[in-house]
C-alpha cells in the first residue's frame, strides 16, 4: 500500500518532485514508465521539460529570453517536450564527432579549419541546422570544458576546445561583418571590445548584455556620487529614451556646459578609479587578460586600451564625448570642451589611465616608456581611431602578449593573429605570420592560400609555401618497438634534474631524431651538449608550465611527488588522470604499445621503495 501512496499526490506535486536537479531525462522517463498514470504526468506537463530543458542546458535561457520569444507569435505555445529531443539529437550528432577526432587527427599538431567542416551541418540553418543548434552545441561543448579536468575524459576535453574555437569563430565573423556594415556611430567601442574578448575566449561564455549591464552600474554609481555633490545637474531630468540612445551610440559632442561636463568627469574618475579600484595591470603587463574587457571588469585591472574603452564606456552613457586616438607608440583617449569644426584648435586632454584618470596636456606630459618625446605634443595631427583600428590595436597587443609566454603560444599566437588578419584582411605582414606558424605546424593551407589569392594579394614567401604544400603528407600512427636502452616510458611524470621543473613524457626515441621533435619541442642543452648525448634516448615531454621539450634521458627521474601537469596538449596524448601517472588514450597505446608494462612495473617499483623507506623510518623511531 505504502508504494501506491505516490498516486494519490496532486500532480502539481509529483511534478514539482521531477522538476528536482538531481533528477535527468532518463529518470523521467524511467518515472513515466511504470504506469500508465505516471506516463500521462509526464506526457502533458509542458512546464515539466521546460524545466529540465533550462536544467541541461542554461546557457541556453538568455538566448530564448533575447532571440526567441520577442519573436514568436502571440499565444503560441513551446513544446518544450520537442526542443529536448532536438536538443539530444543534436548532443548526440557532436559527440559522434567528437570522439572520432582523436583517431583521423592524432598525428596533427594543429588542425586546420577545413578538418571542421564537418561539423557544419550541425550549427548552420543554411546547411539544415535547426536555428538554435548553435546554441546547444556551445552549451554541451562548454560543460565538457568546463568539467573538472581530473574527473573528465582528457582526449574528448581537448578535441571539445578545438571544435568550440571553430564554432565560435565562425560565428564571430559573420557578426563582424554585420558589425562594420552598421553605421559608424553604432560601431561603440564596448561591441568591438567584446569581440576581442569572446574570440579569444571560446570556452567562456561572454555575452555583451552582461559587459553592457556592468558598464551600465558603473555610470549609474558616477550619477549617485555626481547627485551628491551637484544635485542640480541637468542630467537628473535626462528622459530616459536620450540616456538609452548615448548607451548604443557614439554622441558627436559633450552634451552639456563645459563646467557641467568637467563635473561628471570629476565623479568618474573618483568612481572608476579611487572607488572601484581599476588601474593599470603593470605588473602582469602582457598577460593577454589585460585585453579582455569581460576580465578586466571583474578584476578591474588591464592595460590602456582596455580601461580607457572603459572609460569611454561610461562616459559615452553620461552624454560625454571621449576619442580613441592611436599614436604610432601608444594608445590614448581624448577629450576636448567642446568638439566641430570651429572646435579644431581647442587644447586636447588626454586620460592617463594609469594614473587616476588624470588629464595629460602637450604642457604636463610626461615621457612615456621609452619614447624620447611626449606622444602627445601633435596633439591635433591623430584623427580619433575607429572601431576597426581599434580592434587592430588589440589584435596586435595579443600577438605580442602570445609570445611572451610559453603556455598555450602556439594557440593563442594563431588565435591573435587570425583575429588580426580577419580585421585587416589586406595585411601581408599579419598574412606572412600566420603562414609562417601554419607551416611550422605543418597544417594543410591550400584554402588558406585560395582566399589570399582571390584577394588578389601576392607575399614575399608564397614560393616558399608552393612548395612547402607538395612535400605535406599525411602521418599514421605506426607502433614504435621499444629498446634496451630506453628507461622510461609515456605517461610517466618526471622532474627534470637540472632545472626542477615536473613534465610528463609523451614519447621518445633511442637517439637523437628530428622527426622526434614534435609540436614546438625545444631541446634545452647547447648544441654541444646535444651531439655529446646524442646517442642516449631522447623524450618528448610536456612541462608543467606549458611549454614542450626534447630532454636526455639523464637529465629526467621520476617525480616522488608526481602531480597533475598543468598543459593545455594534455589531452592529445593521455586520456585520465591517474594520481602517479597519465593513462594515455588509444592513440598513444598504439604508438607505444610496449610501454604499459614498462610503466607498470617502474611504478609499482618506485611504491615498494616508499613503503621500505617508510618503514624503515618507524622502526627506528620504535
Amino acid at each position: 500500500m505504502a508504494s501506491d501512496a505516490i498516486i494519490l499526490l496532486p500532480w502539481e506535486i509529483i511534478v514539482h518532485i521531477l522538476e528536482d536537479t538531481q533528477l535527468g531525462f532518463t529518470d523521467v522517463i524511467n518515472f513515466g514508465s511504470t504506469c500508465t498514470t505516471f506516463n500521462k504526468i509526464i506526457n502533458s506537463s509542458n512546464n515539466l521539460w521546460r524545466a529540465k530543458f533550462f536544467q541541461k542546458w542554461p546557457l541556453l535561457e538568455q538566448i530564448y529570453l533575447t532571440e526567441v520569444y520577442p519573436i514568436l507569435p502571440v499565444k503560441t505555445v513551446i513544446n518544450w517536450k520537442d526542443e529536448v529531443k532536438i536538443g539530444l539529437e543534436t548532443r548526440r550528432k557532436l559527440l559522434d564527432l567528437l570522439f572520432a577526432m582523436s583517431s583521423k587527427h592524432y598525428m596533427e599538431r594543429e588542425l586546420c579549419w577545413s578538418v571542421f567542416k564537418e561539423y557544419d551541418p550541425l550549427f548552420r540553418p543554411e546547411q539544415g541546422a535547426y536555428p538554435l543548434a548553435y546554441h546547444f552545441l556551445v552549451d554541451e561543448l562548454i560543460n565538457f570544458i568546463q568539467s573538472p579536468a581530473i574527473a573528465s575524459n582528457l582526449t574528448h576535453r581537448y578535441y571539445a576546445f578545438q571544435v568550440i574555437r571553430y564554432l565560435r569563430q565562425s560565428r564571430l565573423k559573420d557578426e563582424w561583418s554585420k558589425f562594420i556594415s552598421m553605421s559608424p556611430t553604432q560601431q561603440t567601442l564596448e561591441r568591438a571590445a567584446t569581440f576581442v574578448a569572446q574570440w579569444s575566449q571560446p570556452e567562456r561564455h561572454i555575452s555583451y548584455s552582461t559587459i553592457s549591464l556592468t558598464l551600465d552600474s558603473i555610470a549609474m554609481l558616477t550619477k549617485e556620487l555626481l547627485k551628491e555633490q551637484n544635485p542640480t545637474h541637468p542630467i537628473f531630468s535626462t528622459p530616459k529614451e536620450t540616456l538609452d540612445s548615448w548607451k548604443n551610440n557614439i554622441v558627436d559632442d559633450n552634451q552639456w556646459s563645459i563646467p557641467e561636463t568637467r563635473q561628471i568627469i570629476d565623479a568618474l574618475r573618483v568612481v572608476l578609479f579611487e572607488k572601484l579600484g581599476f588601474c593599470g595591470n603593470t605588473e602582469m603587463y602582457y598577460s593577454s587578460e589585460n585585453s579582455f574587457i569581460d576580465r578586466v571588469l571583474i578584476y578591474r585591472r588591464g592595460i590602456p586600451i582596455t580601461l580607457e574603452i572603459v572609460f569611454e564606456s561610461v562616459a559615452r552613457r553620461l552624454g560625454i564625448l571621449c576619442e580613441p586616438v592611436s599614436f604610432p607608440s601608444h594608445f590614448l583617449l581624448r577629450w576636448k570642451e567642446s568638439y566641430g569644426p570651429e572646435s579644431a584648435n581647442a587644447e586636447s586632454f588626454y586620460v592617463d589611465v594609469f594614473n587616476g584618470g588624470r588629464f595629460i596636456t602637450k604642457k604636463n606630459c610626461p615621457k612615456i616608456g621609452s619614447v624620447a618625446r611626449c606622444p602627445i605634443e601633435k596633439y591635433n595631427v591623430y584623427e580619433a581611431a575607429n572601431a576597426v583600428e581599434v580592434v587592430t590595436k588589440m589584435a596586435n597587443s595579443l600577438v605580442v602578449a602570445a609570445r611572451q609566454h610559453t603556455y598555450a603560444r602556439t594557440v593563442r599566437l594563431r588565435s591573435a593573429l587570425e583575429l588580426l588578419c580577419m580585421v585587416q584582411p589586406r595585411d601581408t605582414d599579419a598574412l606572412s605570420q600566420l603562414t609562417r606558424l601554419y607551416t611550422s605546424q605543418q597544417m594543410d593551407i591550400t584554402e588558406f592560400l585560395k582566399d589570399v589569392q582571390k584577394m588578389g594579394l601576392v607575399m614575399y614567401d608564397f614560393l616558399t609555401v608552393e612548395n612547402y604544400k607538395h612535400t605535406i603528407h599525411p602521418e599514421f600512427v605506426r607502433p614504435n618497438k621499444r629498446f634496451p636502452s630506453i628507461k622510461y616510458a609515456v605517461g610517466l611524470i618526471m622532474k627534470h634534474k637540472i632545472h626542477g621543473y615536473l613534465c610528463v613524457i609523451t614519447g621518445w626515441s633511442a637517439c637523437c631524431e628530428d622527426s622526434s621533435l614534435e609540436m614546438e619541442m625545444v631541446y634545452e642543452g647547447d648544441e654541444d651538449d646535444l651531439n655529446e648525448h646524442e646517442e642516449q634516448p631522447f623524450y618528448n615531454i610536456l612541462v608543467n608550465n606549458g611549454s614542450y621539450y626534447y630532454a636526455t634521458q639523464d637529465n629526467l627521474m621520476l617525480a616522488a611527488n608526481p602531480e597533475w601537469i598543468k598543459n593545455h596538449a594534455i589531452g592529445r596524448f593521455f586520456e585520465k588522470y591517474n594520481d602517479t601517472h597519465y593513462l594515455p588514450n588509444e592513440e598513444t597505446r598504439r604508438r607505444y604499445p610496449e610501454d604499459e608494462e614498462v610503466r607498470n612495473q617502474l611504478l609499482l617499483t618506485q611504491m615498494l621503495s616508499g613503503y621500505m623507506t617508510c618503514k624503515k623510518y618507524m622502526s627506528m623511531g620504535t
